[in-house]
């Protein structure tokens, strides 16, 4: 893969690389970023960050997940304001990835369930039991690719939703 291959191979490898990101707890983009929109004690807006574990990638979903606890702050961030970036950097390739969309919460519910279930038991032992266990779905509105090389930074924008997903280079 070049950083001038065609907008659909720079997809399909972001794909790829979420894949790798789920499968592989070494892959660097195991381990993303999540942001949120927080809100101060004044109730202006502010932005929120976290480093997350990846956990699942859907291509023919257009979706990611990540777990957490129900009772974290991040959930109830989500519940008033579902907008969310994701960003992953994969340092060996100068790969930076970042998801734009929209959080979807799964607690006590069939999804939930399914991923308390897979869950091996050392990570089990991280959550307060299933009712406390949430998933976090991300339904991914934007994709960008960003090539930070020697040269000049190359960056891919894509805009996946109902139809087929829209690419185009646009400048860093």
């Amino acid at each position: 893969m070049t950083p001038l291959s065609p907008l659909s191979d720079l997809l399909d490898d972001a794909w790829s690389m979420l894949a790798r990101g789920v499968d592989d707890p070494a892959d660097d983009l195991h381990w993303p970023v999540l942001a949120t929109v927080g809100q101060a004690g004044d109730g202006a807006p502010f932005a929120d960050a976290r480093t997350v574990v990846l956990r699942a990638s859907d291509r023919d979903t257009g979706r990611v997940a990540v777990h957490s606890d129900a009772d974290a702050g991040k959930i109830a961030q989500l519940r008033t304001n579902p907008s969310v970036a994701l960003v992953a950097y994969h340092r060996p390739r100068r790969i930076q990835l970042r998801l734009h969309g929209v959080a979807d919460l799964h607690v006590g519910d069939a999804v939930a369930a399914a991923a308390w279930t897979a869950l091996p038991g050392h990570s089990r032992a991280l959550y307060a039991g299933p009712e406390r266990f949430c998933v976090i779905r991300l339904r991914i509105l934007q994709l960008d690719w960003l090539h930070i090389g020697p040269e000049r930074p190359l960056r891919a924008a894509f805009t996946l939703g109902d139809g087929p997903p829209q690419g185009r280079w646009i400048d860093p």
